[in-house]
């Protein structure tokens, strides 16, 4: 499995500039064509991030949907206009949570989008590589869902700790945790998934 690791190098926080804050109070104020100013600016990235959490490409662009309406409606109650992005990244992650605490089955994260801080996988050949990116897709879609967001945003989004805790609204010393004990997790889960699927081979190879 290849290390996930990068250097932490600090960025700035994740504000909305005036201009956009302009966007989201004339949004409060019921302006829809305001609010899907927001929407284009926001979509692709919020997409992206529930369909990581999720594990589907489909049921996440349908949640994605159902985070702006819920966004929508609960728009006038946001105090402060300029963090309405990490408002928006938080109405996405409790949304997720809820599903999947539904019981809903994950499923393989696509990883067309992935460009994380991972080394390339090594592998004898391009059919090997491409079960070894499987199961890397499997594992991270079962860790833990206290640990994902952060590992998500952290080594696939590449945001700075501050701005994670920024984003979520936690301590930065808890988004270094997160990070920490989800790629332990996604390791030993991936490893798992590895020997079944070895073992799997192997009895295939058996029976022929």
């Amino acid at each position: 499995m290849p290390y996930w690791g990068r250097e932490t190098t600090p960025t700035t926080y994740i504000e909305s500039s005036p201009e956009e804050c302009g966007l989201v109070v004339r949004a409060q104020g019921g302006n829809q064509a305001a609010f899907e100013a927001l929407y284009e600016r926001y979509n692709d990235r919020i997409c992206r991030y529930v369909i990581r959490m999720v594990g589907d490409d489909g049921v996440g662009c349908e949640l994605a949907q159902d985070v702006f309406a819920k966004a929508w409606e609960a728009l006038p109650g946001l105090r402060q206009p300029e963090k309405f992005v990490g408002w928006l990244y938080r109405i996405a992650t409790n949304y997720t949570n809820t599903y999947q605490q539904r019981g809903k089955r994950l499923r393989l994260i696509s990883w067309d989008i992935y460009r994380g801080g991972a080394e390339e996988l090594i592998a004898e050949g391009p059919e090997a590589q491409v079960e070894e990116s499987e199961l890397l897709k499997l594992a991270l879609a079962r860790v833990s869902p206290t640990y994902r967001p952060c590992l998500i945003l952290y080594v696939i989004e590449e945001l700075s700790q501050r701005e994670i805790a920024h984003l979520l609204k936690i301590k930065e010393a808890s988004v270094s945790k997160y990070v920490s004990r989800g790629k332990e997790e996604l390791r030993q889960i991936y490893h798992q998934l590895a020997i079944g699927q070895s073992a799997g081979a192997r009895g295939r190879g058996k029976k022929r």
